[in-house]
């Protein structure tokens, strides 16, 4: 049995992620750190300072202090550090995304990055890019923003964010070989959606992977 660690600043991420857990790898036991304020913070103080970093890094040792065989951190902001956060702690940090967008970097086609968050765009084109390099690939890709959808999420309103997302989804199917999901939140729109030329990517079957991967590497 692992002792996962989730890391989170809004529990738009903590439950679909939970759920994920619960139904792909019930034999996993889930500790949830989270810090709703947190993202409140990076977004007034236009960007990360030392004061971000130091509460994301406390929560992180706290988690690895606690017993955790591998850490999940949910914040597609912090995603850049992650590597840095595992070399500086005693267990792998993994974020969803990163892992996602490693595999999509590997493939052949259009790509188009579905965001509902604008703070995360320049990150996850970022990531992304980076993870193009690392593999020798075309440094290209669409970024597709819906504040809409995170408007409705933040009242409450899952039906709409759903919505919203499969509708651009079946928008877009023709025109991209790749539809990424970057936020974890955005899963659950895609569960069951059928396409007729994309594919669908999303962050929590990354994530079970590579963390599972990191943490058997870590033994």
């Amino acid at each position: 049995m692992a002792r996962i660690a989730l890391v989170s600043v809004t529990l738009n991420a903590v439950n679909p992620m939970t759920r994920y857990f619960q139904e792909k790898k019930p034999e996993w036991q889930i500790r949830n750190y989270l810090d709703s304020y947190l993202l409140d913070k990076v977004k007034e103080e236009g960007g990360i300072n030392d004061s971000s970093m130091k509460r994301m890094f406390d929560m992180l040792a706290t988690a690895c202090e606690d017993g955790a065989d591998g850490v999940l951190l949910t914040c597609t902001i912090f995603s850049p550090y992650a590597r840095l956060f595992s070399r500086l702690l005693s267990k792998p940090v993994i974020c969803p995304d990163q892992a996602m967008l490693k595999q999509v970097a590997a493939k052949e086609g259009k790509t188009a990055i579905l965001c509902t968050f604008t703070g995360t765009v320049e990150t996850t084109r970022n990531l992304y890019y980076s993870c193009c390099r690392e593999l020798g690939r075309e440094e290209t890709v669409d970024m597709v923003v819906l504040p809409e959808a995170y408007e409705a999420i933040n009242r409450g309103d899952g039906e709409t964010f759903d919505r919203i997302i499969r509708e651009k989804i079946a928008e877009l199917d023709g025109s991209y070989d790749q539809l990424v999901l970057a936020q974890i939140s955005m899963a659950r729109a895609a569960a069951g959606i059928k396409t007729s030329h994309a594919t669908i990517y999303t962050s929590p079957d990354s994530a079970c992977e590579a963390l599972k991967e990191a943490i058997e590497d870590n033994r």
